[in-house]
């Protein structure tokens, strides 16, 4: 029986059960039915107004159709709500270090690294300890306690790890010839075994890390919501994993070849494989050796097929524990280990926690960060993530500044940069940043999706651009006229392909006051493009359906009945048909409190001018920002990114305007205008630009792999002798073809 029968046998018995109202509530949203969720939610909270674990799946399952006119309250309850857990969960089991003196504390810190602590360090150590064991006046301080402790044994772990490498190979890169593992050794000491038995295992809020991306949080609420969870998976796995374990120590990398492993639980018909298809094959394989780990059974598509029949070292692992996957991880002896999944449904971040490999990566799954010690790197760039915005940056140049020893360890911090719990909201990322060039967003497409013109790279290369381009406007043409056959041949189409849910919701005050000029949400400002270019309509998506009806009554609301009558909806088409209808919009429209990342992709990839957001007041959100990120990356960010919704606005404005359609003799319309410009230097440049060379993206991805391994073997990505930035360089020339 599955879980929704047994929600509705409960139910059938006892009809007010609000428990079991909101699980079938929760079972109906997770199986992509928001609007059949909602009446079992507002019946669970008319029930019991203090259920709070109903809050955030009402008001998420509300905004996933865009039912606008009740969803502040309940999104403002569930705010609140999860702000108080915040507090009152940081204070649980307060005093649990003090079971150990903080002299034995100290000589642990003295046994775990190879060098002594400079006075400035040992004092830092002196007065974390004393936070947590002098309660001597019966206070209990404002620090989670269970935070400290589990970054404590995560960060003894990794030093007694890397310790024993350096004593074992010295600090050798590289490994040139057969050499035999240290057996695992027994623990030398056993800090941490008693204290971690009295930790409880730490509660997370009704929040998840992935439904901040559509909420107006602030960095550090994002921040700690992701670090709760962080901290109970890192209880989850030590429950299993003995914490004073040290993890087994990898083989230099023999013949200069690193092992790398990625872990997904999308190694199937997802988006996630969509992009990152190629990126595997093309390693190279002289210079590493690539696994990849599967946590999801095969769904038998042809993208798991292909990667089970790769080159790469593919092992099904969804049927295994995570205490098996953690140690054949450390038999393979992978050296970094990617995180492909995040805090996404169907993650085992448990594998991470568990420190199977010497660096641990999180790349394109997850747009923000985990906030976990067991996440060593974040790859980003200098768009998505603002470099100020890391702990570790922040720390460097406060310690610079105080001139303190740079070369010791920088420890475990406490209230203040680096600590995920401190009061502090002028960070929000806990890993080390990994900067690639361009753009962090890896795609597929100038592999997977040529079918359009059925010309290979080096055929399109020595086509004529006229005739490309004059065959691409015929397609075009064809294309809208088969979509639209009733639409004006001279009407403009604005589009948003996005999911409904990231569409910003209206203010409450601006919806009861019907101020379409004064708001500033997304979808306002949408209207009042319309009604700023006439003949322009706006396509959106069926995604999911229920989101129609709501999103036209909104707009009748706010701006009218001609302008609703504007906004034109079509279902979802498949992945291939998908990306071939991308190029049928004159202009994409972005959205601000989530941005689209693949989406945005299919479209630039199309030809397809978009207008992305790079809002001041959302720079500590990653996953606003990738779409600027991509439209940086095609070499034309300058006509596409916008900092304003001001400036959004405008520009819309201005390139729906530009289109002028002149009628040839022969009955023809042709178009001409800036956005039209633009277009075609999106379409002609695509195949040469960095956002669709997977093959250049795969090769400065390894050039920080190498820079990571270096970091780890001679130390210093635990010392603040430097501020943790790895920066990849990409001095090549870009040609851009205008004819």
């Amino acid at each position: 029986m599955n879980d929704g029968r047994v929600f509705n046998h409960a139910l059938k018995l006892h009809p007010e059960l609000d428990i079991a109202l909101v699980n079938m509530a929760n079972t109906l949203k997770d199986m992509g039915r928001p609007a059949d969720a909602v009446p079992y939610y507002l019946k669970a909270v008319t029930i019991n107004p203090g259920l709070v674990d109903a809050y955030c799946g009402l008001s998420m399952s509300m905004n996933a159709v865009c039912n606008w006119t009740a969803r502040d309250h309940w999104l403002t309850n569930t705010i609140t709500i999860c702000e108080e857990h915040l507090s009152e969960f940081r204070q649980q089991k307060i005093g649990i270090l003090g079971e150990r003196s903080v002299d034995d504390w100290l000589l642990t810190v003295a046994l775990t690294t190879s060098r002594p602590q400079c006075d400035h360090s040992l004092r830092q150590w002196v007065h974390r300890f004393c936070l947590f064991t002098d309660v001597s006046d019966g206070r209990q301080p404002l620090l989670n306690e269970g935070s400290f402790l589990m970054r404590l044994i995560d960060w003894y772990r990794t030093r007694m790890q890397h310790r024993r490498y350096v004593e074992t190979y010295g600090e050798a890169l590289y490994g040139e010839g057969a050499t035999h593992s240290p057996s695992e050794a027994a623990p030398t000491a056993r800090p941490f075994g008693s204290v971690f038995s009295s930790a409880s295992s730490q509660k997370v809020p009704t929040v998840l890390p992935f439904h901040t991306f559509t909420l107006p949080l602030p960095s550090r609420t994002i921040r700690r919501i992701a670090h709760r969870n962080a901290l109970r998976v890192s209880h989850n796995i030590m429950a299993h994993i003995s914490p004073d374990r040290v993890p087994l120590l990898p083989l230099p990398p023999l013949k200069r070849r690193i092992n790398v492993g990625y872990v997904s639980s999308d190694f199937s018909d997802h988006p996630l494989s969509h992009l990152m298809k190629s990126v595997f094959q093309l390693h190279d394989q002289h210079r590493f050796c690539i696994f990849l780990y599967a946590t999801s059974p095969s769904d038998g598509s042809v993208f798991r097929q292909y990667f089970e029949q790769g080159d790469s070292n593919f092992l099904d692992v969804s049927s295994w524990s995570n205490v098996d996957i953690v140690n054949r991880i450390e038999e393979d002896h992978i050296h970094i280990l990617v995180d492909l999944g995040g805090y996404t449904r169907g993650a085992r971040n448990e594998i991470f926690a568990g420190r199977p490999s010497p660096i641990q990566i999180s790349l394109m799954g997850y747009a923000g960060t985990l906030a976990a010690s067991w996440c060593d790197y974040l790859v980003c760039d200098n768009i998505t993530c603002p470099v100020d915005l890391f702990a570790r940056v922040q720390a460097y140049r406060k310690r610079s500044l105080n001139h303190c020893c740079q070369h010791s360890d920088f420890g475990v911090s406490v209230g203040e940069e680096g600590d995920p719990e401190s009061s502090s909201p002028n960070w929000i990322y806990t890993e080390c940043p990994i900067y690639m060039p361009h753009t962090y967003f890896v795609t597929d497409h100038r592999q997977s999706y040529r079918h359009d013109e059925n010309l290979s790279i080096e055929e399109r290369a020595q086509t004529p651009a006229e005739r490309l381009w004059n065959d691409e406007t015929k397609r075009r043409a064809d294309l809208r006229r088969a979509l639209f056959p009733d639409l004006p041949l001279d009407a403009v189409i604005f589009a948003n392909f996005n999911q409904l849910y990231k569409i910003d919701p209206v203010s409450p005050w601006q919806y009861l006051m019907r101020s379409l000029s004064s708001c500033q949400d997304i979808f306002a400002t949408w209207l009042r493009i319309l009604a700023r270019v006439p003949r322009s309509i706006l396509w959106l998506l069926r995604f999911p359906s229920a989101g129609e009806a709501h999103l036209i009554q909104t707009a009748k609301e706010w701006a009218g009945n001609e302008i609703a009558s504007r906004i034109w909806f079509t279902d979802v088409a498949a992945k291939d048909h998908h990306i071939y209808r991308c190029r049928v919009p004159d202009l994409f429209l972005d959205t601000s409190e989530c941005s689209a990342h693949t989406v945005a992709a299919d479209v630039l990839w199309a030809g397809t001018p978009l207008i992305a957001c790079v809002w001041p007041s959302h720079r500590h959100k990653m996953s606003s920002r990738v779409a600027a990120s991509l439209a940086s990356a095609t070499g034309f960010g300058e006509y596409m990114v916008v900092s304003s919704r001001d400036e959004y606005e405008e520009r819309a404005v201005g390139l729906g305007n530009s289109i002028h359609y002149t009628v040839q003799s022969n009955g023809d319309v042709e178009a001409s205008g800036d956005l039209l410009d633009l277009r075609r230097c999106l379409f002609l440049n695509r195949d040469t630009m960095p956002l669709f060379d997977t093959e250049r993206w795969t090769r400065n991805l390894e050039k920080a792999y190498r820079m990571a391994w270096r970091r780890w073997v001679d130390g210093s990505m635990f010392k603040l002798s430097d501020d943790g930035c790895i920066w990849v360089k990409d001095n090549i020339s870009i040609p851009i073809r205008m004819n």
